[in-house]
């Protein structure tokens, strides 16, 4: 279903949308065109990105969210970008995404639906696509149905060349769950979430110890390159 149906109303309070930089475009030009919700010099509209959302950025939103709109009548937009989320900060998001503030709509867009634990998905609507995962426009797309269709060793070998270039500073951590979010996107596309189950598992496993302060991101890459 497309985003513009699935938002003729704000019917909701708290939503979910898998998807990335085009999907967030999008869904702005949604609140500008059809609720006329302004996006730019509006202090009730809160647009925010992460590269990680931690415990302490879930608790700025639930404080941003405990402060009426500034004009009367007004909706407070809350647009939480993320790449990845800890369970920390998804706890401290339950209770304000289970009984949000009657003036405040929350969109949650992330890559993968993975990333988010079933008590959160549960005070979610989903709208928009309802893949697990949609294959992104970046430069890891082509690297990831490498990846997919490569031998074991093959994938070790790609892995070992990222990891070169991210201790050589050309590459960051952020390349590596970027790569891992296109995988997935791959894997889901071409396999289907019964017979990719396995690589799909242990992409879970990856992505949720990748968002720990400390991962050791070649072991986690070389864990999902084996069980494909």
């Amino acid at each position: 279903m497309l985003l513009s149906d699935s938002l003729k109303t704000l019917s909701h309070h708290a939503y979910f949308l898998v998807g990335s930089e085009e999907t967030h475009a999008e869904l702005v030009s949604i609140l500008e065109k059809k609720h006329k919700i302004a996006t730019h010099a509006n202090p009730d509209f809160f647009d925010l990105k992460y590269m990680t959302m931690t415990v302490d950025d879930a608790r700025e939103v639930k404080s941003l969210a405990g402060t009426k709109p500034m004009y009367e009548n007004a909706k407070e937009i809350f647009i939480l970008m993320m790449n990845g989320i800890t369970i920390e900060a998804q706890n401290a998001l339950l209770k304000l995404l289970e009984e949000p503030p009657e003036y405040a709509h929350f969109f949650l867009i992330v890559p993968s639906a993975h990333l988010l634990l079933p008590t959160v998905k549960s005070r979610l609507s989903l709208i928009g696509s309802d893949h697990a995962s949609t294959v992104s426009d970046s430069a890891t797309a082509k690297e990831a149905k490498e990846f997919v269709k490569a031998t074991p060793a093959e994938r070790l070998e790609m892995i070992k060349a990222l990891m070169d270039a991210i201790s050589k500073e050309k590459k960051t951590k952020q390349d590596a769950i970027d790569l891992l979010n296109d995988i997935e996107a791959v894997v889901y596309k071409e396999n289907g979430a019964k017979e990719g189950k396995k690589a799909l598992d242990a992409i879970d496993t990856a992505r949720k110890y990748l968002n720990d302060r400390a991962p050791s991101v070649k072991m986690l890459l070389e864990y999902v390159a084996l069980n494909m």
